[in-house]
């Protein structure tokens, strides 16, 4: 994929995209990653719900395992955008030991 303006930050959307494909098509996890990076790096829309925006280094300080799991919660699950809503699904989830 080449979304960003830097290769190492694609090399990890094609990781984000691999880590996906255990729940999804490639397919669906490409267009998940773009819409969420798309989304998430545009300052109206983070301003719009109320997060700040997210760059490359928060893509990274989050890693792949932690990226797939905000992009199926806020894309595949449709899942609340605010941020407290995602820190107590991913909290429960935890708790569940998934």
């Amino acid at each position: 994929m080449q979304i960003a303006d830097d290769e190492a930050t694609n090399q990890l959307l094609d990781k984000i995209v691999a880590a996906l494909g255990e729940c999804y098509s490639k397919t669906e996890a490409e267009s998940f990653v773009r819409g969420y990076y798309l989304k998430f790096t545009t300052p109206a829309y983070c301003k719009s719900i109320g997060v700040p925006v997210q760059d490359d280094d928060f893509f990274f300080h989050e890693d792949i395992p932690g990226m797939a799991l905000r992009i199926h919660y806020y894309l595949g699950l449709g899942g609340d955008p605010a941020p407290e809503k995602f820190i107590e699904w991913r909290s429960a989830r935890r708790g569940r030991g998934e």
